[in-house]
């Protein structure tokens, strides 16, 4: 697959999840997550604080990256059995 066509792809992450990331569970599940950070951070001095926000943006972009990846695979696994199919 070309870096191009991969791109462009990834670019379109984004857009298929938009519904989702605008759906009240979507939007419920992330006030969750940021009012048990927010708890977290209470009983944390300003270099814990530091620490744990550097945590969680490497932990963000790992898991970013593998579901940008999950997502490429897909619709690379999708284009191939559709012309598989459609060879029949």
């Amino acid at each position: 697959m070309t870096m191009e066509l991969e791109e462009c792809i990834k670019d379109g992450f984004d857009d298929s999840l938009r519904d989702y990331i605008r759906s009240e569970e979507y939007v419920s599940a992330k006030q969750q997550e940021d009012r048990l950070l927010s708890y977290l951070q209470v009983g944390l001095s300003d270099m814990q604080k530091q620490q744990l926000n550097a945590y969680m943006d490497a932990a963000t972009e790992v898991h970013s990256a593998l579901a940008s990846q999950a997502y490429v695979n897909g619709v690379v696994d999708g284009i191939a059995l559709r012309e598989k199919v459609t060879a029949k």
